[in-house]
């Protein structure tokens, strides 16, 4: 399309994650490999859903995944941004569309949040040491 001389600026990479389905390694270089096309790119709608009751060691992957995402992210100078689903459990989507699935977001229902929130912050505060 960029050959056509179609006017495009940016690309959106939807991420609606589930724990059992494994995590996409290749994030990055898929994030670079439109990058190097000459368009910005976003990662757009993230969430990170698991089998329900979550626990801890769920939480700690997930927590992983998140930061992952977000390192991922800010390694390609073009990757623009991370947009999440929804901040909190509270209000997700995920139940209603995936029955027995859910704690998908860095909130829980209470607006506590959870490792995933620091996962994502220790990422951000990496890029400035």
């Amino acid at each position: 399309m960029k050959a056509d001389h179609v006017p495009i600026d940016g690309f959106g990479m939807q991420a609606h994650l589930a724990l059992q389905y494994g995590f996409p390694y290749q994030m990055q270089q898929n994030i670079q490999r439109f990058a190097d096309l000459g368009v910005d790119v976003a990662i757009t709608e993230l969430d990170i859903r698991m089998s329900l009751p979550s626990d801890a060691t769920k939480l700690a992957q997930q927590a992983d995944w998140y930061g992952q995402v977000t390192s991922d992210c800010l390694a390609v100078r073009r990757c623009v941004g991370i947009t999440l689903w929804g901040y909190s459990d509270r209000h997700s989507w995920i139940p209603s569309v995936f029955p027995g699935e859910g704690a998908a977001l860095p909130w829980d229902e209470n607006l506590t949040h959870k490792p995933a929130y620091d996962a994502i912050r220790n990422a951000l505060t990496a890029v400035g040491s």
